[in-house]
């Protein structure tokens, strides 16, 4: 009994660590204690300070998270959420509504009205389009402020906004169209008494002719945007160019990460939702990867019956073959998983896709020479075989390019078809290599060997 209580505090944070610790980092102490002792989970978890909590609870696995949610009043609740920037509060709401509606509505309705309106405006957009990580506050100002009412407009949005992040002041008219954006350090060369036209009259080199997405822009379109253009902060207009609110890079590279661990985990078989929410769920979504790369392989495996005698023969093409199909795979899924990013990027598609295809294939040509020529080498002084080692080297380089050719080309068609080339690519390559490098390996051998 003490072993455990002395481990529970060794991973207990006290409060003055919670005011250094991010949110993420709370996040991982609080699971710990949660896998230890569930009661000093929920007694840590009521002493985090409001301000905190939302964003804490939000880095909690799914199961961990439904539990804690529930058992904190609305009230305090809709609390932490005021703290929150507009799109992290409407990302809250809309997380908790997936497992209880009810809680989700109540403490809807004791948010703010201007907050609620906020999270009415950004509920209305889909997970791929730019205006579901768009914060509303935005630190905007006219052109006929001067550089004095700026300063106490940042003072006031600070105050407001603590964790909110200003990256550039967004200059508009009275109707509020975006004219310009302004870096801040540009501003400190001018007088408190200047205005914001005559700053932009007096700097036209440093004011920049603003970057706009709209509301309903993909949001594919603003990665690439943000990555072309190396940017910290882009506006987000209405269809008349009015300034609706303002997309952050940090959102931006949460976005960008959490695609490459789901892609990850989808072309391995996995899904990130099942792996968040039980062990059950994680174990039938493996499961069935399993049965359908289980079928795979028995068509390479019929493949391969398809030269039994062939195989008797010469015992040599046994030990060789598995060295033919695991390089096929493996250039497979290099052209996959280089086709499939760039394909979640919208840097490619079926119209450009030609490019990219050559380029895979020639990098596995060239790949395939050097890899077919060095097993042939270690080949024949194996078996003392010239005619082997050559066999093997012509159906590595041909393995290689048909690799190269499928694992580039699959990923765009299943795209053009509707499907998702994380999850299907990875199996319909893993057939095709190992079928075809088999059945090209084998098949030379029959013909040059006997």
């Amino acid at each position: 009994m003490q072993n455990t209580l002395d481990s529970l505090k060794n991973i207990q944070p006290d409060a003055a660590s919670q005011q250094t610790d991010t949110p993420k980092q709370i996040a991982k102490q609080l699971r710990l204690q949660y896998e230890q002792d569930v009661g000093v989970f929920f007694a840590e978890l009521a002493k985090l300070p409001l301000e905190n909590l939302c964003r804490v609870l939000m880095e909690l696995p799914s199961d961990i998270f439904e539990e804690a949610f529930s058992r904190i009043p609305h009230k305090k609740m809709a609390t932490s959420l005021s703290y929150l920037d507009s799109d992290e509060l409407t990302d809250f709401l809309q997380r908790v509504k997936q497992y209880d509606q009810n809680y989700a509505k109540n403490t809807y309705r004791l948010l703010a009205p201007d907050e609620q309106a906020e999270v009415n405006n950004l509920s209305q957009f889909s997970s791929d389009q730019a205006g579901a990580y768009m914060k509303t506050e935005v630190l905007a100002a006219k052109l006929t402020e001067t550089l004095g009412q700026v300063k106490e407009k940042v003072r006031v949005f600070r105050k407001e906004n603590p964790n909110s992040p200003i990256f550039k002041l967004f200059v508009v008219d009275a109707d509020k169209h975006l004219l310009a954006t302004l870096h801040f350090t540009d501003l400190m060369l001018f007088n408190d008494n200047d205005t914001l036209q005559e700053i932009m009259a007096k700097a036209t080199v440093h004011h920049r002719k603003p970057i706009s997405v709209h509301a309903t822009t993909p949001i594919k379109e603003v990665i690439q945007l943000f990555e072309d253009y190396d940017l910290s902060v882009v506006a987000v207009v209405d269809d008349h160019d009015r300034l609706e609110g303002r997309i952050v890079f940090e959102d931006i590279y949460d976005l960008i990460r959490m695609q490459e661990q789901n892609q990850a985990l989808k072309m391995a078989g996995a899904s990130d939702v099942a792996e968040e929410e039980s062990f059950t769920s994680a174990r039938e979504a493996r499961l069935r990867w399993l049965f359908i790369n289980l079928t795979a392989l028995c068509l390479a495996a019929f493949i391969v019956s398809l030269f039994k005698e062939t195989i008797e023969q010469l015992v040599a093409l046994a030990i060789l073959m598995p060295i033919v199909a695991a390089l096929g795979g493996n250039v497979g899924n290099q052209a996959v998983t280089v086709t499939v990013r760039k394909l979640a990027l919208g840097q490619i598609d079926w119209q450009n896709a030609f490019p990219v295809i050559k380029r895979e294939i020639m990098i596995a040509v060239y790949n395939g020479l050097i890899i077919g020529g060095v097993v042939s080498i270690i080949t024949f002084l194996w078996f003392h075989q010239f005619l082997l080692g050559l066999v093997i080297a012509m159906a590595i380089i041909i393995n290689l390019a048909i690799a190269g050719l499928i694992g580039s080309t699959i990923p765009l068609l299943i795209k053009k078809f509707g499907g998702d080339p994380a999850i299907a690519s990875p199996l319909l390559l893993t057939t095709a290599t190992d079928a075809i490098g088999f059945f090209v390996f084998l098949g030379l051998a029959e013909i040059i060997l006997l």
